[in-house]
């Protein structure tokens, strides 16, 4: 009977693990493309994907689990009826509720991995990606630029263009910014050859130094755009 019930708990074991993993790779895909728009879009950091994708792995797994399992349930017993194997452990003497209390107890590793996701594991998984955004959010341009990519900053109003970026992201070279006027009115173009980033010491506020470049002023379609070369900028 130890062999038979065995046999029933590893179907089910089966099924789940196979379910599990297509509906993880479903949810897990969604949610990476949405972070992956955000960072396209500048709002988080390109290097900090995987590392939330993995403290998010808890949470997707805690919630995918007992759907698994409740769908391994009905693919391997209704397999086993379709195959009559469950016909045949019936005549055997095997009642409904001892297949019940098997499966119950075959199913309790899951409860309890689950029990402690949704305790400890998934709740530790959060506050960790709270502090990635929260980290996110207070990052400065120079920290979220990415080399060879166009990007959007001040919600739409600024963008950003580097051909290049030191390790420290403190040098730029080739730099492009393109930042519109109040209400969308006017753009303000800054071109420049390198560039390097500025941290005043008593404030803490950082400044962009532009070199050899010039700045173009004026109005999309119009012809009369005010244009200004330096040597150095702010």
């Amino acid at each position: 009977m130890t062999i038979i019930f065995r046999y029933l708990i590893r179907q089910v074991m089966i099924s789940m693990v196979a379910v599990s993993g297509i509906l993880l790779l479903v949810f897990m895909s969604g949610r990476f493309l949405k972070y992956l728009g955000s960072a396209a879009e500048g709002e988080i950091a390109a290097d900090v994907l995987f590392s939330i994708m993995a403290f998010r792995f808890p949470g997707f797994l805690e919630l995918i689990l007992p759907l698994g399992l409740f769908i391994g349930i009905l693919l391997a017993y209704g397999r086993m009826y379709l195959e009559s194997e469950m016909t045949v452990l019936f005549a055997c003497g095997v009642s409904d509720r001892q297949l019940l209390t098997k499966t119950l107890l075959g199913s309790l590793p899951v409860m309890v991995v689950v029990g402690a996701m949704s305790l400890y594991v998934s709740p530790w998984g959060m506050k960790q990606v709270e502090q990635i955004f929260n980290e996110q959010r207070q990052a400065t341009e120079f920290e979220m630029l990415a080399p060879g990519r166009f990007q959007d900053f001040s919600a739409g109003n600024r963008v950003t263009y580097t051909e290049g970026l030191s390790d420290d992201k403190r040098e730029l070279r080739g730099v492009f910014i393109a930042e519109y006027g109040k209400d969308g009115e006017g753009i303000t173009i800054f071109t420049a050859n390198s560039g390097s980033q500025l941290i005043d010491r008593e404030t803490g506020s950082r400044f962009l130094i532009l070199e050899e470049g010039g700045r173009f002023n004026g109005e999309a379609g119009r012809l009369d755009y005010n244009v200004t070369g330096f040597e150095a900028t702010v």
